[in-house]
């Protein structure tokens, strides 16, 4: 094709293009000179449009993305398909990307959970007593507490605690209290003996 050719068709593509929205934009029912434009005209004009594109030879109708009919050369439709899968795989990748973003936030949001049970979980500390002497009852930092031997005290703050034992008719056998360093997150044991109280001697005559 020469360039007188080629500037012809040029031509002829633009008009058309025009011709085909002017139709557009008067409800499609007007050609170009105003008159209206019956399914006989407009199928003689489609086929004019044919013979002239196949007649030039290595020109075919492609539809674009909005349904639209273009005549396009053996290289223009070959673009035009290659651009197709291209197109599909970026919306693929970035659809890809937001499920990974999804899935990323997610487990952060797991692992900052979890995170914040163990945090809650290992501020305190806790303590087992136990004793020769059930039912005993338990003294923490010099309190007695409604708690009875044997037993753990649980969700107690780190620091120094001070655990003791109490049980009426009974004496400590050993030591009467226990001093505790507990750490956040540990679990001690304590140990406390009691004994029965000996029998009060009578007072002499």
């Amino acid at each position: 094709m020469d360039s007188r050719e080629e500037q012809e068709l040029r031509k002829l593509i633009r008009r058309e293009l025009k011709n085909r929205a002017r139709l557009r934009g008067t409800g499609g029912g007007l050609s170009p000179d105003g008159t209206a434009l019956n399914d006989e005209r407009r199928r003689v004009i489609e086929e004019e449009i044919r013979k002239f594109y196949v007649g030039k030879g290595g020109y075919k109708p492609y539809e674009n993305e909005n349904g639209d009919v273009e005549w396009l050369s053996e290289t223009e439709a070959h673009e035009r398909d290659r651009q197709i899968p291209v197109e599909m795989e970026e919306l693929e990748e970035g659809q890809h990307r937001v499920r990974m973003r999804i899935l990323t936030m997610t487990i952060l949001a797991m692992v900052v959970v979890v995170l914040l049970i163990v945090a809650m979980r290992d501020r305190y500390g806790s303590i087992q007593i136990i004793s020769n002497a059930p039912g005993a009852t338990i003294l923490l930092d010099g309190s007695p507490t409604e708690f009875l031997t044997d037993y753990k005290l649980t969700k107690l703050p780190p620091g120094t605690h001070l655990i003791a034992i109490q049980k009426a008719g009974y004496v400590p056998d050993g030591p009467v209290s226990m001093r505790v360093n507990l750490t956040a997150g540990e679990h001690e044991v304590v140990a406390l003996q009691l004994k029965p109280q000996p029998p009060m001697e009578p007072r002499g005559q």
